[in-house]
């Protein structure tokens, strides 16, 4: 018997090296080393059996994560509209994440959003309403839905080239730019997916220029 455990349990080993999942590996190895705890309890093999409890201990921690990561996840009317429009390339739980770490904004008609000459606080896209960029005091463009606002000085954190105002009430996710260059940082993924969002936005904008 106790052989036929050692020997399921290096199987299950092997099987958990096989699989892409990561989740299936790690519940893999978990129930590979349960069954090898009878053989190290009857052979009184202490030094392996605090190890494995120690193993099972971080491999139980680490398929909770997974299985909160995995989780499905639900969006609200805004987040659902912002994502269908603008963030796609994103995976609704990357969107989630980046979404709750801003602050939904709205400013009535004829507020300021940007001034000329400012360092940029926040970065902005916007999901409902319109926007004016005004250039010495005329309009030279309009942002309208899905849009951001700010980007360039986000990507090259230099003063805003133009005065930005609400044209109309208008609706945007903010992002303190501090805040969200720590998260981009810590999460190279959701970096790379936030460029390419951003790139696009920038190409449409040339495109419209």
């Amino acid at each position: 018997m106790m052989a036929f455990l050692v020997h399921g349990a290096n199987v299950l080993f092997l099987l958990s090296y096989l699989v892409r999942d990561i989740l299936w590996l790690r519940c893999l190895t978990v129930i590979a080393i349960g069954m090898l705890f009878p053989y190290y309890l009857a052979n009184n093999l202490l030094p392996p059996i605090i190890w494995n409890v120690v193993f099972l201990g971080i491999n139980a921690l680490q398929i909770r994560a997974l299985l909160l990561e995995r989780r499905p996840v639900t969006l609200d009317a805004r987040e659902t509209r912002l994502y269908q429009r603008v963030f796609r390339s994103l995976s609704p739980r990357e969107f989630l994440r980046l979404s709750r770490t801003g602050a939904w904004v709205t400013a009535p008609a004829g507020r300021s959003i940007l001034a000329r000459g400012q360092q940029l606080d926040a970065l902005r896209v916007i999901e409902r309403g319109r926007l004016e960029v005004l250039v010495d005091g005329e309009v030279v463009a309009h942002l309208s839905e899905g849009q951001f606002v700010g980007e360039m000085g986000f990507l090259t954190e230099s003063p805003c080239s133009a005065e930005v105002s609400a044209a109309e009430e208008t609706t945007f996710l903010a992002w303190d730019c501090d805040a969200l260059r720590t998260l981009l940082a810590a999460r190279p993924e959701l970096r790379s997916a936030m460029q390419l969002v951003i790139g696009t936005d920038l190409a449409g904008k040339l495109r419209r220029g």
